[in-house]
């Protein structure tokens, strides 16, 4: 852990911030610094994820300035898009490290720029700054690209899809080299960067973690098993399974499926729901993050979910951690580094994410499991994040990752 004496300028750099439900990370690191007595500034975007447009009450400019706590939340414009086009997304991306430029005032005066990199364009600017002023930054790697971007069907010609890996690996290459320190969320996942550029000893796994340790609430055992997916109805979370599964799931009439959030896939799923009969689903929109407490208590398992590909096995998604902290064993349609999490920690069940036949057993299972079988599941959940997922500990790394990059 970094020593406390050793005071730091951070800037952070990423394109989401709450009071966008994607910005919890980098605003547990910003006020998590903050608290430990360092001086942060935050350059991120006006709110607009996911909906693609900026978020009611906000008005875009330049010169805009907040406060976050202690943190010094600094936003800039943003060309809002949350579209299929990867054209529109690219420029979207763009728009944000272009704006992020009129922050180098701040940047020059940092000892260190700690980069969220949900997407790597969000270190442009950064990777500009270290070759101006000597800034360092850490580049803190959520997403794998340019698989994210290639093979999430938004470059639909194989051609371009081409053209753009080659190009994006070799800018990725540089930046990875340049970058002080790289972190990344899974163990796999700091194995490919090594691969494309990282420094060995300057790579780092460092688990997302959950936000925050709630007391686990108490479920109500009304003889119905509820099983809930909350997040993203995406293409990239292979639901479709999920809800084909479900759909099978009929016969048992005190088993009930619950869809919260809301994506790109969000008409798709309802449909296909509808055609196969899935009357025992209930999809209800997306809420707010301080009101996933209640949908986490009147959850007794959740689903966890990435479609195969092949970013998907080094890849663990938030929805895990948030579940696991608050006491509730999911299904893990998951391969790879999430899938390791929840086998090791007897943390509920895996299945294989492509195979309807696997997750409908994974989910009669699920229904079977009572009392105090599941309660132990409940248990094992909590434990995972009180050991591999906590807050403080990953905090106090990446801490230290700053001070030892700051010059």
């Amino acid at each position: 852990m970094a020593t406390r004496s050793t005071h730091l300028r951070v800037t952070i750099v990423t394109q989401y911030y709450p009071p966008e439900m994607q910005g919890w990370i980098p605003a547990s690191v910003a006020r998590g610094l903050a608290e430990r007595g360092h001086d942060v500034t935050v350059v991120t975007a006006f709110p607009n994820y996911p909906f693609g447009r900026v978020f009611p009450g906000w008005k875009q400019r330049f010169r805009h300035a907040e406060r976050d706590g202690a943190v010094t939340v600094r936003r800039v414009p943003i060309v809002p898009d949350h579209s299929s086009s990867a054209l529109r997304r690219m420029v979207n991306c763009l728009s944000f490290a272009a704006s992020s430029l009129t922050r180098t005032l701040d940047a020059r005066h940092a000892d260190v720029v700690y980069v969220h990199s949900a997407q790597p364009t969000a270190a442009i600017g950064p990777m500009l700054w270290q070759l101006l002023f000597r800034t360092p930054y850490v580049l803190h790697v959520q997403d794998i690209w340019p698989e994210s971007v290639t093979g999430s069907g938004f470059v639909r010609s194989a051609r371009a899809a081409k053209a753009a890996q080659v190009a994006l690996l070799a800018w990725l290459r540089r930046l990875h080299r340049r970058a002080a320190h790289v972190i990344a969320i899974a163990p796999g996942a700091a194995r490919l960067l090594v691969e494309r550029g990282s420094r060995d000893a300057d790579t780092s796994v460092v688990l997302n973690w959950a936000m925050h340790l709630p007391e686990p609430a108490a479920r109500d055992r009304d003889g119905t098993t509820t099983i809930v997916y909350a997040g993203n109805l995406g293409p990239n979370q292979g639901l479709d399974p999920i809800i084909r599964a479900a759909a099978r799931c009929r016969d048992l009439h005190d088993l009930r499926f619950v869809f919260v959030g809301d994506g790109m896939a969000a008409d798709d799923l309802r449909a296909t729901a509808s055609e196969i009969g899935a009357t025992n689903i209930d999809f209800r929109p997306a809420v707010a993050r301080e009101a996933m407490p209640g949908v986490h208590a009147g959850a007794d398992f959740e689903i966890v979910s990435l479609a195969v590909a092949p970013m998907s096995p080094m890849t663990i998604p938030s929805k895990l951690q948030d579940a696991l902290a608050n006491g509730v064993p999911v299904i893990a349609a998951v391969s790879g580094d999430a899938a390791e999490i929840v086998r090791e920690g007897a943390a509920g069940f895996v299945v294989d994410p492509s195979d309807v036949d696997a997750i409908e057993a994974a989910f009669r299972a699920a229904h079977s499991t009572v009392g105090a079988e599941r309660d132990r599941m409940a248990a094992n959940a909590r434990r995972v994040v009180e050991q591999r997922m906590h807050p403080g500990p990953a905090i106090d790394r990446i801490e230290q990752i700053l001070s030892e990059a700051a010059r």
